[in-house]
Formats: C-alpha cells, sequence, structure tokens
C-alpha cells in the first residue's frame, strides 16, 4: 500500500491525515504537533510514508520537516510557489490552509463557481470560479475573536464564552450575552449570505472549520460541509506533483 500523509497546522490544532491514494486511511487531530507524534501516527502503518505535505498558519515548521524527511521519501512544505492544480489570482501572502481549501473544494465539486468559507480562528470566504481560478477572498474575525474583541474594546461589556449549542432560537438577544452571541453569529451568516449573492446564480457555498455545521445550519440557501477539506486539498497536491 502507498501512503501519503498531510499535516494541517492551524491557530489552535494541527490535523494529520493518512492518504491511500484518495481514500483517507487515518486521521488524528493533536492540539500539540511534535515529531514524535507524528512518528506515532504513522507507527502502525510500517513507520514511513511515501510522500508527505505540511501545511502551517502559524509557523515555518522546521522541526516538523526535518521530521518528515526521516519517514517520508519526499516532503513538500505548501508555499506560494508550489506548483498547484488551480490557478491563483492573489498576490504570494495567500495563507497555505486557505490554498489547500480551495483546491479540495475545487477537486470535489469541479465545474461549480464556489465560495469557500473556513470558519475558524478567523473566518476566511474565498471564491474559486468553475474552471479552477482562486480569483479572491476576504478574511474577518471568527466567533471567538468577535467576542473577545466586544469585550476588551468596551468599557462594560462581559467576556463571553460561545456555547458549543448556539442560542440560535432567536434572531434578537433578550440579555447581552445572548445579544453579543447573536451578533457574532448573524455577522458571518449576513457575510456569507452577501458573497454568496455576489456569485452566479448556481454558485455553490461549501464550508469547513471548527464553526462550519452550526454555522451551515442557519443559511437560507445549499451549503456542502466538508470537515476535511485542507487536508483532501493536500492529498491532491501531493497527487498532482508526484511526477513534477
Amino acid at each position: 500500500m502507498s501512503l501519503n500523509l498531510t499535516i494541517d497546522q492551524g491557530n489552535s490544532a494541527a490535523k494529520l491525515a493518512l492518504w491511500d491514494g484518495q481514500k483517507m486511511v487515518d486521521s488524528l487531530i493533536v492540539t500539540s504537533l511534535t515529531p514524535d507524534g507524528i512518528a506515532g501516527f504513522i507507527a502502525p502503518y510500517g513507520g514511513h510514508v511515501d510522500c508527505a505535505i505540511y501545511c502551517s498558519v502559524v509557523t515555518r515548521g522546521t522541526a516538523v520537516i526535518a521530521a518528515l524527511s526521516q519517514i517520508a521519501s519526499r516532503t513538500l512544505r505548501l508555499q506560494s510557489d508550489t506548483p498547484l492544480p488551480i490557478r491563483i489570482d492573489y498576490g504570494a501572502s495567500l495563507g497555505a490552509d486557505r490554498i489547500a481549501a480551495a483546491v479540495g473544494a475545487s477537486s470535489i465539486f469541479s465545474g461549480r463557481m464556489l465560495l469557500v468559507v473556513d470558519a475558524g480562528t478567523a473566518v476566511t470566504y474565498d471564491a474559486v470560479t468553475p474552471d479552477g481560478r482562486f480569483i479572491g477572498g476576504n478574511i474577518a474575525p471568527g466567533m471567538n475573536m468577535r467576542l473577545e474583541a466586544l469585550h476588551r474594546f468596551t468599557a462594560r461589556l462581559p467576556r463571553v464564552t460561545v456555547p458549543r449549542e448556539l442560542p440560535v432560537d432567536a434572531i434578537f438577544g433578550t440579555d447581552t450575552a445572548k445579544a453579543m452571541i447573536l451578533g457574532s453569529v448573524y455577522g458571518i451568516i449576513g457575510a456569507i449570505t452577501y458573497y454568496q449573492s455576489k456569485l452566479s446564480a448556481d454558485s455553490l457555498v461549501v464550508m469547513t472549520g471548527g464553526w462550519a455545521n452550526e454555522l451551515s445550519r442557519l443559511c437560507d440557501f445549499d451549503v456542502r460541509v466538508e470537515p476535511d477539506l485542507v487536508s483532501i486539498g493536500l492529498n491532491r497536491i501531493l497527487l498532482y506533483n508526484e511526477n513534477k
């Protein structure tokens, strides 16, 4: 069995996924990514992989890349000059996670106009054309960031923690905490709705990230949730670069 390893290092956690071709064999989410943790993850599969790719929004990952070179025949670090199966019409500052999510969405929903939404620590809204062009996107604060900003930059608004089950039984809050939560929730929903309305009528919203399931239920249009979108994109990039 030929195996590939993808690692998506986000702001709060890292996701490791093992692939046999386009099939995910195993996955693991960790809050701390270490060389020993990577080795332990692949140990049950022989301790070696054919190819590995690393994507990070927080660090260059020198130690991770060094560790991967010991367990993989070929290692890639996703960056702006990595050959891709889609075209990027954006500056070199485009985050690797946004690149991977766009590639993942384009590979799953080829031929559709896409709004790719990653609802994590920050929320990104990215547009990909039916012929696989990343034409741009926007970045905004995520749920917790919005609530923390309301607390820090006002005199009397409290620090509020977002509950795992959003109080979306109402549109307007009946106390301050609920008003802050709903303001944050519907601020994101409003942005998704606005951007989707500016795309073609047959466009599709593809969501990933920690809040994707909860937020997608509040949209008045078709939304596809794919928790593994970045990992799928990373694996697609590995396959694309096999013979390069």
